[in-house]
């Protein structure tokens, strides 16, 4: 988290925002963008697009390169990304439900 408030911090000074500023983008308080910048906060996928938006960069250069192990660990089915997408737009409820299906599921097949 600290390389990516880091990078966030350099990228936002070289626009020459300030945190209240970026702040008003993501629409919280200057002392989350602070605790962001220094690493005792993180970031969702949203407030990630937001901010790349803001600042006219991709995703990739706020959360940098990704190293081979966490590259493992995405799953390269297309199809299972898209859902996985279309999870995270669900109410905070509905996404709770689903994955305890999910959970029960993966338990009855032994798979978990």
């Amino acid at each position: 988290m600290k390389e990516i408030g880091a990078r966030l911090r350099a990228l936002r000074q070289a626009r020459d925002m300030t945190q209240v500023e970026l702040a008003e983008v993501l629409g919280t308080q200057q002392t989350a963008v602070s605790q962001v910048e220094l690493g005792n906060r993180g970031l969702t996928v949203q407030q990630v697009v937001k901010l790349a938006k803001a600042l006219r960069v991709s995703t990739d250069t706020i959360l940098g390169p990704m190293n081979g192990a966490a590259r493992e660990e995405l799953p390269t089915d297309r199809r299972l990304l898209r859902r996985l997408r279309q999870i995270e737009q669900l109410p905070r409820a509905e996404r709770q439900a689903l994955l305890k299906t999910i959970d029960a599921f993966l338990k009855s097949s032994q798979v978990a």
